[in-house]
């Protein structure tokens, strides 16, 4: 049986297309405005495509009525998309909600047009992006046993989902790299993650699903769950329903999890579980949070590759044993970087996709 992830929340969701209408046109009441802007920060590739939405109407002319080219329209919106879903080399963060515009305020026509348009050009954008081969958001050939690999990769910084032909959902962390194997669903379902993900897929006891990553494999029993395979030191496995089979691909350990559970392999092939641990940190990166909890520096890093990037650098043997707490919440890099100096106690200074780390050279005034 499919297990609900416990995100998005739905409550949010707008009405009607009058309502998202209003949200672009700057019209919305703050409570109204602030409902839309939750439901689109659960939803990344609903508030990018508003986004392309909001700079194809920007185009239109809105000061007589002439007819709508929808067709210009759309192209803006798949060329939008396009740089969406291309994997680049950017140290720019996502930012989940889009930009909202000052406009004045718009007369019956303006949103009538708005209206037809929004419409007409969201329905067909999402039946171009469901044929465009290869983008992360397009579900996989239905049939059973594709014939080659899948390939789906998110930028620094950035998220997507995946549907599996199964009716399972994959949503892909920042700078992560989900492999879909040739002949999917024919006897295994199996995928290769390089980053972080959490999965969301229906137990098939004909046809099990398996996730490598690393050192280790994941094996469902009918189950929701989170996996980070990163550090390269690691692999971090967390349950939120359902159960799975956590084995090291370096040594015959083993774990069963449950929901609620925390599994880990290590590089030299230790299993370990921990029963009735918070999921919420773990899972913070489906809301566009960083949540850290006595995280080593080389976790702190990786993190910070993936979202902005930036790596630490630290050579102070002292500094590199040190844990840190944080959270990090849309925050630019400066201001991480200035964060993670004050709870060290140190000097951080950028360098392009680099941080060095030192011992502080301030001296303490005396009291």
């Amino acid at each position: 049986m499919k297990n609900t992830p416990p995100t998005p929340d739905d409550s949010n969701a707008p009405d009607d297309w009058e309502t998202l209408a209003r949200y672009l046109a700057g019209e919305s009441s703050p409570d109204e405005a602030e409902r839309i802007a939750r439901w689109l920060a659960e939803r990344p590739a609903d508030a990018e495509l508003l986004a392309a939405l909001d700079n194809a109407m920007a185009g239109l002319a809105l000061r007589e009525a002439p007819g709508v080219d929808v067709e210009a329209a759309l192209r803006r919106v798949a060329a939008r998309r396009d740089e969406i879903v291309t994997p680049i080399k950017t140290t720019t963060p996502r930012n989940p909600v889009p930009q909202r515009l000052v406009r004045t305020t718009a007369s019956p026509w303006r949103m009538v047009t708005l209206l037809a348009a929004a419409a007409v050009i969201i329905l067909a954008a999402r039946t171009v992006l469901l044929r465009k081969d290869g983008a992360s958001t397009t579900p996989l050939p239905s049939t059973a046993g594709a014939a080659a690999a899948h390939t789906y990769a998110t930028a620094i910084g950035k998220r997507d989902s995946v549907r599996l032909p199964d009716g399972g959902r994959v949503i892909l962390g920042p700078a992560s790299r989900l492999i879909v194997a040739a002949g999917y669903g024919e006897r295994v379902r199996e995928v290769e993650l390089h980053g972080e993900a959490y999965f969301d897929v229906v137990h098939d006891t004909t046809h099990p699903f398996v996730v490598r990553a690393g050192m280790a494999t994941i094996r469902d029993v009918g189950t929701a769950f989170a996996v980070l395979n990163d550090s390269g030191t690691s692999v971090r496995v967390i349950v939120t329903s359902g159960s799975v089979l956590l084995r090291s691909t370096a040594a015959p350990d083993s774990a069963l999890l449950v929901a609620g559970d925390l599994g880990v392999v290590q590089a030299a092939g230790q299993v370990t579980a921990k029963h009735g641990a918070s999921t919420a940190p773990y899972l913070a990166w489906m809301r566009d949070s960083l949540v850290l909890r006595e995280a080593p520096i080389s976790e702190v890093s990786s993190e910070l590759r993936r979202w902005y990037g930036v790596a630490l650098r630290v050579d102070d043997t002292s500094l590199a044993r040190r844990h840190l707490t944080m959270t990090v919440a849309g925050d630019p890099i400066d201001r991480v970087l200035r964060m993670i100096g004050l709870q060290l106690g140190a000097d951080v200074e950028r360098r392009g996709d680099s941080a060095i780390v030192r011992p502080s050279t301030r001296s303490v005034r005396p009291q």
